[in-house]
């Protein structure tokens, strides 16, 4: 058992290696909870982007945040935030204030960023590791020191928001872009004493225990190197069309 900052704890995950496990114990949220005890809990539900050529889609996008996000959906009490593109669902006070105040007029992570700036809290990756590598709070300071913006990609998409009048299309202000090489950040984290590495049923974990700081050192980093996040991969669409 890992100990969480503030009771809450944002987790991304790939659920498969433990099917078993989750069903003996009733339900995901029970079974993070027996590993990584929490009181509140966090988890991407995001929503497929659009791109400008495509006509919206009837009853909006599907999400394509994978089991975790869909699994969360199903329990009585989720609560969602109702941003076009990086939705995110949760459960808990504090999850549920900011999730309430994610829309389109705030930033795609603005709900890691929130959190943190108030009494911090905990970051799970889970048996996805090496297929999704590193942490949210990187496309946060991202976008707080204006690169996310300078991604050209975010012209080729488009956000379709419900409002009074029916549906308006527009532009994205951001596009949060690649985060392949999102691990380049690991040795940092470490050096602040700020990543716990683990396995659970032979699949590796990790653990940043606060967000805040993980936060700073990534805002050093990049204010210094803004491409440090470079995938290295040729044509990819975010980290070669970009004004940065």
């Amino acid at each position: 058992m890992m100990p969480v900052r503030s009771g809450v704890l944002y987790v991304r995950a790939s659920l498969r290696p433990f099917a078993a496990e989750i069903r003996e114990k009733g339900g995901v949220r029970e079974f993070l909870a027996s590993h990584f005890p929490h009181e509140e809990l966090l988890a991407p539900y995001f929503l497929r982007a659009r791109p400008f050529w495509e006509r919206p889609a009837t009853g909006g996008q599907p999400t394509n945040s994978g089991a975790l996000g869909k699994e969360l959906a199903k329990y009585a009490g989720a609560v969602f935030s109702a941003h076009p593109s990086h939705r995110f669902v949760g459960f808990g006070g504090r999850v549920e204030k900011v999730l309430r105040a994610h829309d389109q007029s705030q930033a795609c992570f603005y709900p890691v960023r929130a959190l943190a700036a108030g009494a911090d809290f905990s970051m799970l990756l889970l048996a996805c590791c090496e297929e999704s590598p590193g942490f949210s709070t990187v496309h946060a300071t991202q976008y707080q020191l204006g690169l996310s913006q300078k991604h050209l990609f975010r012209h080729l998409l488009r956000w379709d928001i419900a409002g009074p009048d029916g549906m308006t299309s527009v532009r994205p202000p951001e596009s949060p872009g690649c985060s392949l090489s999102f691990g380049k950040f690991y040795a940092a984290y470490e050096a602040d004493g700020n990543l716990v590495r683990g396995v659970l049923q032979g699949q590796q974990y990790l653990l940043v225990p606060s967000a805040a700081r993980a936060l700073q050192v990534e805002e050093r980093i990049l204010a210094g190197n803004p491409r440090f996040v470079d995938c290295g991969r040729f044509g990819c669409s975010t980290c070669s069309l970009r004004l940065y």
